[in-house]
Parts: structure tokens; C-alpha cells; sequence
């Protein structure tokens, strides 16, 4: 058999194991002998297991983005990136700060504090769970890694990771300015520069980002209009390498984003008994529903005072990389201090008239939070090689502390006569400490085939949480600081009641075990295993009753599989097709789940007796001690999570090229188990994949016209289509989007760039975020996409 047709065969036997039943029909192609395998000219650099590698050589599902490409697909922030990454929900729960983050059927609760099963990382940090969104500007990649994550970063997580990297200095005079002006009178001034201290040793780049713009929810009840932008944010970057084998990168960052507030609507009223007859509201809430879709998605009438969404985070990352013979030493220091506050008309209606207090009205359920954290990580890293290289091996330590610095908890007012919208306000000042060795070996097995290699890493992490629960005494306003606390106090302060400190913890191995093979220059293969965990923590207030067992609830732990294969072809001629596809299963135990409407029903509970649930959760008729928001977390069950991977073009030339992804979920329930205690709260016999859609979509063109000496002409629409999206015991309905963008670039033969968008280009309206659902409240509530929107862009480039 010749090498060509050796190659050939080795192609479609692992294109069509790995693809199952995805229809492909192979076509022969070239190989390219005078490139290095798995090299081609336009692949992307990515850093999924802590080197860099093309991405078509990486055996991890991975979506990649460079800075050309995060600009030309309009990505202005970590919601953009959906709609080029199937199977991912990347936005936020209650508001689009608080970021939710959901990769293959993970994510974080929607209420309650447990540990994110996705972590986003910037500069190789991990960010805090509450404002983890990044602004993407002047930045050199982002990198969507799908499936369990540990064994080689910070954090264990059971869904996967998001990778920002900023442009690091270089020793050239460069950058750029861009402003913009859209619709809402939306302004947006962009910019970046770099400075050379010392030739080759020393270097410093600064930039900048400013965007405003008016709400395009218009308001009617208390406030502003709503869904508007008032963002800045700024870098500093400083580039040292003061010898041959020291290289230091210190990075300071800082962002703000002061606005108004997320419009919630109300979309629908249960016909169940629920909290809006326990209040009296249901002919109310009928009537306000009603009303709310006679006006449309961009009208509402909100009750939230003060509405408001503010979030203000800053950062401090050093990475100290130094060259000791054969021996690489990494260490990479983070320091994360995040503000979150935000008042939010949940329910998406205003103050009701109750049947039970004539002439009266009341909200029917506000919610906010208030998050002050400081957040300090550490990593360390040793790697180098054995055996004349055909062993390469790291080994590490990581530890991070979490802590509050100021005010921190979530309250609401569910039927509280009073304006004061965080009536029930209860602190939750959590001190979480987390530490971890790992190691990592891979291994050239060409003796047995060429190309042919085994990563094998394992981990082992201890984890543990303290927690000071404590509810509002007053109506003066949450303003309890905790000052030098440590970990076994409270703060000392009369308005806080029945102070008390809770405490989990948990540890676990973690693994990850695979081969991959590089068959040809333009054919790879993987197959992988990887155990994951995310930790466990503590529920809010401190429990009494028949729930005081519940207290904290334990880790959960994952145990995978994924194939896949990365694929060039040339068609002939100019054609050249890539197609990329995974397939994965996942099998979770100790799930941890969210259980809503623990909330004493105080018309039917009698003092003195034992109120069996749903009356009362504990049993004692005091609200006081219910679950915060009626809600709390614990290990219920087992599931499994399978599906799909897609993605890849077709390039026509230099000029066209067409993208294409896709996403296929199926999501099972092995088993729901809940103790008596609890089981009249589960309210479906199923384990519930919150932000989940079954099937997700992405198609892209892109066209490049050049015109000689007056510059290029770039085009590029982008087409997403979601399935419905899971939430809680309800769904957000499937819906399409398409934005297009167009590029003058070089014009003139100058370094100027002058760019057309449009966004929402056919003004779909959709819900993209659930707000509230759940059958012991009655009805549903969500924050819909944004409309339609456009505008123009100038950047100028300078320097090299």
C-alpha cells in the first residue's frame, strides 16, 4: 500500500469511528510535505494544557478566537461569544453581570453558593464567581475549553473553562485608537499603545476601553430606562525580561459598569396554587400579564427602587517564567477584588393589589445582592524533560484564598408592604481556601507508531469553606462590614440577629488519561478519560429543625470520555475543507441540585405542632431560618450528559470561506434521590439542566475582496440558532440571530480601518435570560435579547 493511501485509509477509518452516524463523504487530499505536521498557515495558537499548541493538534474540544477574529464577528463581550461557540451559555442568571457560565450541561446554580462548573480565567487566573465577566478588548485570544477541567488548571470544574489572553507588550512602537458611534447613541473610544523602555528588556503597554449607551427598554413605573451601558476599563501591562532566561509579565486591570439595570418581564402565570394566592395577587398578576404583552418586549413597568446593576472589579496577575538548564519554572500570582450590587425587579411587574389588604399593593418579589471579595491565587510550576525528550513532565502546586471585604449577601421583599427593597436581607460572608498538587507526563510512543502520544495527569485538591450566616435586623440598609474577620467570628454589630458560623469541607483526586495521534500532518485523533470535581459548601441562614442535616452539601464528581478527530482536506484546486468532531459522555454522581419554595406558609402553619413540609420547612414556622430566597442546595442525584461536537469551513481561495458548528445534547437522569425531609420540594421527578438547549447551531461566511491600492474589502454574517433553553421546570423558547459586519481596511493604503455593523440583523425577539421559575411561586419571569442595533467604526493603527 503506498504512504498516500496508507494515509488515506488511516483517515476514514478514524473520521468514521469517531463521527458515529455524522454523514461525511471523504475526499481525497494532499499532503503538505514542506510544513510541520499538524501546521498550517492560518490555524490559531492556543494554551489548553499549559503550552502552546496549534489548535488542530490539541486534544481538548476547544473553540478558539484571535484578535482579528473577536473583531471581525463583533465580539464585544463574553455573551458575544455564543454566537460562534455552539453548546455554550455564556451569559448571566438575574442579570447579565452576574455570570452563569454553562458548557455541556454544567453550570452554577442559579441561586444558593456553590462552585462554579465553569471557571473563566484571565492571563491564566481564575475569576471570582460573582463579576467573572471579561470586556474583550485588545485582546490576543479566547479560548472556550469544552468538558471537565483540574488536572492542569487552577480550578476543578466539571463543564469546562473560558481562557482570556490580553495583548502583552512587545518591543515595537505600536497600537491603535478606534471610536465608534450606534444606535441608542451608543459611544464606544477603544484603544491601545505600546511602549519600548529598553530594547529587548523592557516594555509597557497600556490601553483603554469607554462605552455608552442608552437603555433600549423604556421604562414606564420607577427609574430609568432599562438595558443600558455605562462601562470603562483600562490595562497596564509591563513586559521585563532582564536576561536570556527571565521573562516577568505584570499586568494591573481595572473595570466599572454602572447602569441602570436588566428589564425582566413577566411571561407566564401558573394555574397552580402558589405564593401568588398565598398573597392575594393572582387576579393582579393575570391582569399585569396581560398588560405586559399588549405593550411588547421593550415597555415595562418595574417597581425595583432603586434599580440598579453596578459592578466594579480590579486585578493585579504577575507570571515570572525562568529557564534553569533543562528545567522551566512558572509562577503566576493573582490578586482579584470584585464589587457587585445590583436591585432587580424579579418578577417583572409592579407593586400588586392584594385581595387580603384592600387599598393596598405590595411587591410581589424584588431581589438583590450586595458582594464585596478579595481573591488571591497562587501557582506554581516545574516542567521539563527526560529520556533524550520522549518524556515531557510538569508538576505543580496551586492555592487560592477567597474572602469578603466589605458587605456581602442577597435579600428580597416577597409580599412585604414596605418600599424598602431588601427587606430580608441576609448576610453570607464566606472565606473559602482551596490547595492542590498535580503532575503531568506525556509521552512519545513513535516506537509504536509515529506520532503516537500518552498524556497521563493527576491531582489531588482539599477545599474548604467557612461561612458567617446572619439576617438584617433593621430596615436601614444592609451596611454590616466584616473587618479583619477571621474565620471562626462574625462581625460584631446589633443589627446583625442570630449570627452563627458554618463550615464544610471536602477533597477529592482528580485525572485525566489519553492518547492522541498525529496520523498524517492534516489528520489528528484523540481519545481521553478525565475524572472531575467541583467542591461542595454551606447553605443560608443556619438551619434548625429537620433541615439542620442540610446544612452544607457535598462535592460533585464527574467521570468522562470524549473521542475526536481534527481534519484538513484539500477538495482540489483552491477548496480546502476542515472538519473537526468530538463525541463525549459524562457520567455525574452527588449532583447538586437546587430546591426552591422553602418558605413557611404562615396562614397554615399551627405553633407548637411539627408542620410537615410544605407548610413549613423545618418544621418551627419561623421564617427566619428558611432558606434564603426560599432556596437551598444538596446532593440528589446521578445523571449523564452526552453528545456531539462539531465544527470547521470551507475555504474557497483566499477571498471565501464558509464556518460552520454544531452542538448535540442528550441529558439523562440515572437516578433522583431526596431524603423525606425534603422530597415534597422536588418539583419533577428529574434532574433539572438548567441554561441547557438540546441542539445549537453556528454558520459563517466570510469574504475578502482585495481593491489594490485602495485597501481590502471584509464581509462577515454570522447565523446562531438556539433549541429551547432549559430553565428550572420551565423553558425559553428556540430562537435565530444573525449580525454581519463589513470592513474597509487599509483604506487608501493607510493604516485605517473603517468597519459597518449590524447586530440582531432581522430585530428577532427572544428571551435570553431566565429570571424566576418555579412552581411554589407561580409564575415565570425573563430578560429578553437586545433589539436590533448598528453603527460604524474608525480604528487607526500606528507604529509597526
Amino acid at each position: 500500500m503506498s504512504e498516500f493511501m496508507r494515509r488515506h485509509h488511516a483517515r476514514l477509518l478514524l473520521s468514521a469511528g469517531v463521527c458515529l452516524s455524522v454523514p461525511f463523504t471523504a475526499l481525497a487530499q494532499e499532503a503538505s510535505a514542506d510544513r510541520p505536521a499538524g501546521v498550517s498557515t492560518d490555524d490559531i495558537v492556543v494554551t489548553a494544557r499549559r503550552e502552546s499548541e496549534n489548535i488542530q493538534s490539541t486534544p481538548v474540544s476547544i473553540v478558539a478566537f484571535n484578535e482579528e477574529m473577536l473583531r471581525s464577528a463583533n465580539i464585544q463581550n463574553t455573551a458575544d461569544l455564543m454566537m460562534k461557540t455552539p453548546g455554550v451559555f455564556l451569559s448571566g442568571s438575574g442579570g447579565r453581570e452576574n455570570s452563569v457560565f454553562q458548557i455541556r450541561g454544567q453550570s452554577k446554580a442559579l441561586s444558593g453558593s456553590n462552585a462554579p462548573a465553569v471557571v473563566s480565567y484571565f492571563a491564566d487566573v481564575p475569576q471570582p464567581t460573582f463579576g467573572s465577566g471579561v470586556s474583550t478588548y485588545d485582546m490576543a485570544s479566547v479560548q472556550v475549553l469544552k468538558g471537565p477541567q483540574g488536572t492542569l488548571f487552577g480550578r476543578n470544574t466539571t463543564g469546562g473553562a473560558v481562557l482570556y489572553y490580553p495583548a502583552a507588550p512587545s518591543y515595537k512602537l505600536e497600537g491603535y485608537l478606534e471610536g465608534g458611534y450606534g444606535k441608542y447613541d451608543r459611544r464606544q473610544l477603544e484603544g491601545a499603545l505600546t511602549l519600548p523602555i529598553i530594547e529587548d528588556r523592557l516594555s509597557v503597554r497600556f490601553s483603554g476601553r469607554y462605552e455608552k449607551r442608552d437603555g433600549y427598554t423604556r421604562n414606564i413605573g420607577v427609574g430609568g430606562d432599562l438595558d443600558d451601558v455605562n462601562s470603562r476599563a483600562f490595562r497596564v501591562s509591563v513586559l521585563a525580561e532582564p536576561t536570556d532566561t527571565i521573562r516577568n509579565l505584570t499586568i494591573f486591570d481595572w473595570y466599572r459598569n454602572y447602569y441602570t439595570g436588566d428589564a425582566v418581564l413577566l411571561t407566564g402565570v401558573d394555574a397552580n396554587p402558589s405564593l401568588l394566592d398565598l398573597l392575594g395577587v393572582r387576579e393582579a398578576a393575570l391582569a399585569e400579564l396581560a398588560a405586559q404583552r399588549a405593550r411588547g418586549p421593550r415597555v415595562v413597568d418595574s417597581d425595583a427602587e432603586p434599580a440598579m446593576n453596578r459592578t466594579r472589579r480590579w486585578g493585579l496577575t504577575n507570571r515570572t517564567d525562568i529557564t534553569l538548564g533543562d528545567i522551566e519554572l512558572t509562577n503566576i500570582f493573582g490578586y482579584r477584588r470584585t464589587y457587585v450590587e445590583y436591585n432587580i425587579n424579579t418578577d417583572g411587574v409592579p407593586r400588586l393589589a392584594s385581595v387580603f389588604a384592600p387599598g393596598l399593593t405590595l411587591p410581589l418579589l424584588n431581589a438583590g445582592a450586595i458582594n464585596h471579595v478579595e481573591q488571591y491565587t497562587e501557582e506554581l510550576q516545574l516542567k521539563g524533560s527526560v529520556l533524550d525528550d520522549k518524556v515531557d513532565w510538569l508538576v505543580g502546586g496551586f492555592y487560592l484564598k477567597s474572602r469578603p471585604y466589605g458587605t456581602t449577601g442577597t435579600g428580597n421583599n416577597v409580599g412585604f408592604f414596605s418600599s424598602y427593597p431588601l427587606a430580608t436581607f441576609q448576610y453570607s460572608f464566606y472565606t473559602e481556601n482551596s490547595r492542590a498538587l498535580f503532575g503531568n507526563i506525556n509521552v512519545k510512543l513513535d516506537s509504536l507508531a509515529e506520532g503516537l502520544r500518552l498524556n497521563a495527569g493527576v491531582r489531588y485538591t482539599w477545599d474548604k469553606q467557612v461561612a458567617c450566616i446572619a439576617t438584617q435586623g433593621t430596615m436601614a440598609g444592609p451596611n454590616v462590614a466584616p473587618p479583619n474577620l477571621q474565620p471562626d467570628e462574625c462581625p460584631s454589630s446589633p443589627l446583625l440577629v442570630g449570627p452563627s458560623v458554618n463550615r464544610a469541607q471536602s477533597s477529592a483526586p482528580t485525572w485525566t488519561l489519553g492518547l492522541d495521534w498525529q496520523v498524517t500532518p492534516d489528520l489528528f485523533a484523540y481519545v481521553v478519560s478525565r475524572r472531575g470535581y467541583r467542591t461542595g459548601g454551606i447553605n443560608t441562614p443556619s438551619f434548625g429543625g429537620r433541615l439542620t442535616p442540610y446544612q452544607s452539601f457535598g462535592p460533585e464528581k464527574v467521570t468522562d470520555v470524549e473521542a475526536g478527530v481534527r481534519t484538513d482536506w484539500n477538495l482540489g484546486g483552491d477548496v480546502k475543507l476542515r472538519f473537526n468532531a468530538s463525541v463525549f459522555s459524562g457520567w455525574y454522581n452527588g449532583v447538586q441540585i437546587a430546591l426552591s419554595g422553602l418558605i413557611t406558609q404562615a396562614g397554615a402553619c399551627q405553633l407548637g405542632a411539627d408542620n410537615p413540609a410544605p407548610i413549613s420547612p423545618d418544621g418551627d414556622c419561623d421564617p427566619t431560618n428558611d432558606p434564603q430566597s426560599g432556596t437551598m442546595l444538596v446532593n440528589a442525584g446521578k445523571s449523564r450528559v452526552a453528545g456531539i461536537d462539531l465544527d470547521g469551513r470551507i475555504a474557497f481561495g483566499d477571498r471565501l470561506a464558509i464556518t460552520y458548528g454544531a452542538n448535540f445534547l442528550d441529558t439523562k437522569t440515572r437516578s433522583l434521590e431526596a431524603p423525606a425531609p425534603i422530597q415534597p420540594y422536588l418539583q419533577q421527578q428529574e434532574i433539572p439542566f438548567d441554561l441547557v438547549a438540546k441542539r445549537t447551531y453556528t454558520l459563517g461566511l466570510q469574504y475578502n475582496l482585495p481593491l489594490g491600492e485602495m485597501g481590502e474589502l471584509g464581509a462577515t454574517a454570522d447565523y446562531y440558532h438556539s433549541s429551547p433553553l432549559s430553565f428550572v421546570n420551565s423553558s425559553l423558547p428556540a430562537y435565530d440571530l444573525v449580525n454581519a459586519r463589513v470592513d474597509w481596511r487599509n483604506v487608501a493604503g493607510r493604516p485605517l480601518d473603517v468597519g459597518v455593523y449590524v447586530t440582531n440583523l432581522f430585530n428577532k425577539t427572544y428571551q435570553a435570560i431566565g429570571a424566576v421559575s418555579g412552581s411554589g411561586l407561580g409564575f415565570n419571569s425573563a430578560i429578553f435579547g437586545a433589539p436590533r442595533q448598528y453603527g460604524v467604526t474608525l480604528r487607526y493603527r500606528f507604529g509597526s
